[in-house]
């Protein structure tokens, strides 16, 4: 049973690391099995279809995020946000990836209707957790609102992020990321004043 649990682990990260460079019509059951080492057959004892692949593998970085941002309740605001764009800084931007849900926009009318539910909750959880990260600054006075709404600052700040993976990527750089990083904090400071 483990060993079956393992196959589908290296299924899923084959998978996700064929889907954020290259999304997922790059990703085929035989590269897959080529990939891991196993049978093509054999994939569709893990996975019925590419649906249910895809299916899977938003889950699990639904999961995984999601369990990101619990881990940093304890932590200041400040920490966590910091925390949220290291997330990209480190891990996404150095592989010339996209992030998980992003990779999916460029054929987003192709994607079946539970695909694309599926990656709009992986973004709802980056936002409800990038809104508790914002609420607490703002309550604590860490960061200041500058006269918008958390949804507002919620929604313009993942924009910002996912606009800019796309941006590094093209140009190859993170110079993007870092500036959009450093306005955003900027904005986001109580000696700030909004125009």
């Amino acid at each position: 049973m483990s060993i079956n649990k393992d196959t589908r682990t290296a299924i899923l990260d084959a998978a996700q690391d064929l889907v954020q460079r290259q999304s997922i019509s790059g990703v085929s059951f035989q590269e897959l099995a080529k990939r891991t080492g196993i049978k093509k057959g054999s994939m569709y004892y893990h996975f019925e279809s590419k649906d249910d692949l895809t299916l899977a593998l938003l889950e699990r970085a639904n999961i995984d995020l999601r369990e990101s941002f619990e881990r940093g309740v304890g932590k200041t605001p400040k920490q966590r946000l910091d925390y949220y764009f290291n997330i990209y800084r480190l891990y996404v931007i150095p592989s010339e990836k996209l992030c998980p849900a992003g990779a999916f926009a460029g054929e987003w009318d192709k994607l079946s209707p539970p695909v694309q539910e599926t990656v709009k909750k992986l973004l709802i959880t980056q936002s409800e957790g990038l809104k508790s990260v914002l609420t607490a600054g703002i309550e604590n006075g860490d960061f200041k609102d500058q006269g918008q709404t958390i949804d507002e600052l919620t929604q313009w700040i993942v924009s910002c992020i996912q606009g800019c993976l796309l941006v590094c990527r093209i140009y190859d750089s993170k110079q993007a990321f870092e500036s959009a990083v450093k306005v955003i904090n900027c904005y986001l400071m109580p000696d700030h004043k909004a125009e």
